[in-house]
C-alpha cells in the first residue's frame, strides 16, 4: 500500500538519495544535507502551526512510502516569494508599427517580472520513476487533499513551475542566451546558487529592460515554454487537475509556470467528505480510490480500495489503521485520474 505522510527528521537520508536522484532543476529538492534539514524542520513547525490571517512562510514537506520506504516527495510553498519577490519572465506581445512605412510589427517578448509573488505553489516533487502511475498521482494529489482539509491556510491562487529544456551536462539554451551574459556563471552554479543564498541576486544582475526573443538564437527560442522529459509525469498529472501554462516562465531555464485557480481544481471540487464504516471484507465493487483523513500534522492519504455508500465510505481495516481512523470519522474521497 502507498501512503503520503509529512517528512519526519528520521527521513533525511531517503530525502537527500531522492534528491540526488532527481538530478537538476529540482531547486527545492537540493542535494545539500543542511538544507534538506533546514526544510524538514520548517515542515514539521508549519505542519503544528496554528493557521491565522497571518500565515504565509509556512512550508510542507510529504513523502511517498511503499512497505515502510520512502520513494518519493513533494512540497507545497504556501506563499511563493514571501520572503523576497518570486521572480519569472512574463510573456507579452509588442507592437511596432509605422503608418509612413506601412509597416506593423509584432514582437514576441520577454518582462522580468514578481507578479506570482504571493501565490501557493507546488513544489519539490519526485518519484522513483519504476513506479506504478498511481503512486505519482497519490503523491501529486495528496497535497491537494491537504489543502482541502486546511484550506484557510491557503490563498487563492496556485502555481507550479516545470523544469525546462537542458541536456545531460547541465547546459540549457535559454540560460545560455540570456542569464549567462549578466552572470558569467553556468546553469549548474546559478541553480546552487539559487538554493544557496538569496535570490535578491536576480534583480541586481538580470536585465530589467525587455528581452526580444527573435534576438535569440535559434535554440533559446525553441525551449521557451519547453518542458523537460523528466517532468512529463507531474506535467500530466497538473494538467488534469486543471492546470495551464499561461504567459509565465522560469527565469532560469525557460520552462513553463503553470497556474490555475485553486478551488477549481478537479481534486478540489470533487473530493467529498463522507463518514468512515470499517469492514473486515469490503464488498466486491470496491475499487481503488483516493483516501486521505482530516488531520493536520499527522495528515495521511493514501490510494486504497473503497466503496462509497451515499454519505459513507466503507474501508477496511489496514486502511482505516494507517489513516489514523475509526468508523463514525471523517474522510475525504476523490476518484483517480487514471482509471
Amino acid at each position: 500500500m502507498f501512503t503520503v505522510r509529512p517528512v519526519r527528521t528520521a527521513d533525511l537520508p531517503a530525502i537527500e538519495r531522492l534528491a540526488v536522484a532527481s538530478g537538476i532543476g529540482v531547486t527545492s529538492l537540493p542535494t545539500n544535507r543542511d538544507k534538506l534539514f533546514e526544510r524538514i524542520q520548517k515542515s514539521a513547525t508549519s505542519f503544528e502551526y496554528e493557521a491565522t490571517a497571518e500565515t504565509g512562510s509556512e512550508y510542507y514537506m510529504f513523502v511517498l512510502e511503499s512497505a515502510g520506504e520512502v520513494v518519493g516527495t513533494a512540497s507545497i510553498s504556501a506563499c511563493a516569494g514571501f520572503d523576497e519577490p518570486f521572480y519569472s519572465y512574463r510573456s507579452e506581445t509588442f507592437v511596432h508599427a509605422s503608418r509612413t512605412l506601412e509597416v506593423n510589427n509584432r514582437l514576441h517578448v520577454l518582462n522580468i517580472c514578481h507578479d506570482l509573488t504571493g501565490m501557493v505553489q507546488l513544489c519539490g516533487f519526485f518519484a522513483d520513476p519504476q513506479l506504478e502511475p498511481v503512486a505519482a498521482e497519490l503523491l501529486s494529489r495528496a497535497r491537494l487533499l491537504f489543502i482541502a482539509t486546511a484550506r484557510e491556510r491557503f490563498g487563492r491562487r496556485i502555481i507550479a513551475e516545470m523544469q525546462g529544456i537542458h541536456d545531460d551536462a547541465g547546459q540549457s539554451p535559454f540560460w545560455n542566451a540570456i542569464g549567462r551574459r549578466f552572470f558569467n556563471m553556468d546553469f549548474l552554479q546559478v541553480e546552487q546558487a539559487f538554493v544557496s543564498y538569496s535570490k535578491t541576486f536576480i534583480a541586481e544582475l538580470m536585465p530589467s529592460y525587455p528581452i526580444y526573443v527573435p534576438l535569440l538564437p535559434d535554440d533559446a527560442q525553441h525551449s521557451i515554454g519547453q518542458i523537460h522529459a523528466n517532468f512529463e509525469r507531474p506535467f500530466q498529472l497538473l494538467s488534469a487537475e486543471g492546470f495551464e501554462a499561461d504567459n509565465y516562465l522560469d527565469i532560469f531555464d525557460g520552462g513553463a509556470v503553470l497556474t490555475a485557480e485553486l478551488d477549481r481544481l478537479q481534486t478540489l471540487e470533487k473530493q467529498r467528505c463522507l463518514s468512515v464504516e470499517v469492514l473486515p471484507v469490503l464488498p466486491a465493487q470496491a475499487r481503488l480510490q483516493l483516501v486521505s483523513n482530516q488531520k493536520v500534522s499527522s495528515f495521511v492519504a493514501l490510494a486504497t480500495r473503497v466503496l462509497v455508500q451515499g454519505d459513507v465510505v466503507l474501508i477496511n481495516q489496514d486502511a482505516a489503521q494507517s489513516l489514523g481512523v475509526v468508523t463514525g470519522a471523517q474522510v475525504r474521497v476523490v476518484d483517480l485520474h487514471q482509471g
